[in-house]
């Protein structure tokens, strides 16, 4: 039996975990913060899919989202048109105080150059960098999201 390497990267987000899960369990909103990895915003796909632009991922991919928003448990799913959904990609939050831990764990698929994985990992660490600042830079974190930067796009 095989494994993968894996790497949770995590941040501690100063908003209500409630918040910080609707907002991930949302997939209209990850363009907003995730500038790295979503080339711009989702559209609707198939009943419970949206269709999502990734470059990394060869371009527009089926995309959905399995949430228990209550208990912070989200998983989230990629799968190129034609081709069925890989594992999910975990995301956890942990209460924190008033706050919340973000864990977001990625798998190292073979075949990913050791470069590759620093960077995959660097760039995840800066989306959530962003997300973290999406929640705290809000003078009222419940208010509905909007973003400064939705538009701006960042090279890794």
């Amino acid at each position: 039996m095989a494994t993968l390497e894996t790497h949770t990267v995590t941040v501690t987000i100063d908003a209500p975990l409630a918040t910080v899960a609707a907002d991930l369990a949302d997939p209209t909103t990850h363009h907003l913060w995730a500038t790295e990895f979503f080339a711009g915003p989702v559209r609707p796909g198939e009943p419970g899919e949206f269709v999502a632009p990734l470059p990394m991922m060869g371009g527009e991919v089926r995309h959905r989202i399995a949430a228990d928003v209550e208990r912070g448990i989200l998983d989230l799913y990629f799968a190129p048109f034609g081709a069925p959904y890989g594992p999910p990609i975990p995301v956890r939050l942990v209460p924190n105080g008033d706050g919340v831990d973000v864990l977001w764990t990625l798998a190292r698929f073979p075949g990913v150059s050791d470069q590759a994985w620093q960077q995959g990992l660097a760039s995840m660490t800066r989306e959530l960098q962003a997300l973290k600042r999406r929640h705290e830079d809000k003078p009222h974190p419940e208010a509905p999201h909007t973003s400064q930067a939705g538009g701006q796009r960042r090279c890794p």
